[in-house]
């Protein structure tokens, strides 16, 4: 019996040098990172060589594709994805695919308002950027007293003939607008606006046309009118006062990654204000930070009225709102 004894002891005592030598898993230090990148290359460059900045010790790998394809990929590699973060997705995305993403606290989650990250107590999901509506008006065209200040002033008879949107059916930032308006007041006041505006085959014309005066009013990204202003077209913005959608992606740690650890120190790099400078920087693109202003000289979040953007209704109903409006418009 004492032989036994001494033979297990033996045994545990060289068990424990061997996990002192070479570090528990709960100790050993992060030195592996994957990151499947939905985002622009130069984005994720730049915000990679940033996190390798920090942490030198952090070898990190990319794999760029578009959302579908990863997404296609996360759910054909279960229960062990190849991934530790997929970056730059659409939030609605994370939504569907929930259960493949782990919540984290990251280190600088109360710099971000509630609106824009996962709402459970652990988020899955925090956002990145976000792509606005806004009216552009042309300044040569209207006065500042002139100008709609609400979705629900498109729809005033003085603004016939002088408002541009893109069509619905042809444009998926088109269909975001006419969705967020028939939210608002409804199918009938969509009836109004299919009398009131000139409707053209691509978003791109909407801007354009506004910067050169053909029309006084335009509904568009908020990027498009940073472009304008900072080229020097007669244009400003307008973010209407009952509200734009607070539409955002986002980025996640994925669930059972190789790397956890690292994916921890990734999410906290990626939520804080050095990063968002990069990718407002390299893109001239709108972030969910707070702190920052839009693209160009356009103003911050906490200057602008939102209201919730719910993007599956959005989809579920797009067919049919989109022929309904399609059939006003014809």
């Amino acid at each position: 019996m004492f032989r036994r004894l001494s033979l297990i002891a033996i045994v545990l005592v060289v068990v424990a040098g061997l996990v002192f030598a070479s570090g528990s898993p709960e100790t050993a230090k992060p030195d592996s990172l994957i990151v499947w990148s939905a985002a622009a290359e130069d984005e994720a460059d730049a915000l990679i060589a940033a996190f390798i900045a920090e942490h030198p010790e952090i070898s990190v790998d990319v794999i760029r594709a578009g959302s579908g394809e990863l997404l296609t990929r996360l759910n054909a590699e279960q229960p062990r994805p190849g991934g530790d973060i997929l970056l730059g997705i659409a939030k609605e995305a994370f939504d569907a695919n929930y259960d493949f993403f782990r919540g984290y606290v990251a280190a600088n989650h109360g710099d971000l308002p509630p609106e824009v990250r996962d709402s459970a107590s652990e988020p899955r999901y925090y956002g990145f950027s976000m792509p606005l509506q806004a009216f552009i008006i042309n300044t040569d065209l209207l006065d500042e007293s002139e100008f709609p200040r609400t979705w629900k002033d498109l729809a005033d008879p003085r603004y016939e003939g002088e408002l541009v949107l893109a069509n619905p059916a042809l444009s998926g930032s088109a269909y975001a607008q006419i969705y967020m308006m028939n939210g608002l007041y409804g199918f009938d006041f969509l009836e109004q606006i299919a009398q009131r505006a000139t409707f053209v085959s691509s978003s791109t014309v909407v801007p354009e046309s506004v910067a050169r005066g053909e029309y006084a009013i335009g509904v568009t990204g908020e990027g498009n009118i940073a472009r304008y202003i900072d080229e020097g077209a007669p244009v400003t913005y307008v973010y209407p006062e009952d509200g734009t959608g607070r539409r955002f992606d986002a980025s996640g740690i994925i669930a059972n990654g190789p790397n956890p650890e690292a994916a921890n120190l990734f999410m906290d790099f990626l939520t804080s204000k050095a990063a968002y400078k990069i990718i407002r920087e390299t893109r001239n693109r709108r972030v969910v930070h707070p702190d920052f202003p839009g693209p160009g000289t356009l103003p911050s979040l906490n200057e602008i009225t939102f209201f919730p953007y719910d993007a599956a209704e959005a989809a579920a109903m797009r067919e049919d709102l989109t022929d309904r409006f399609s059939d006003l418009i014809q």
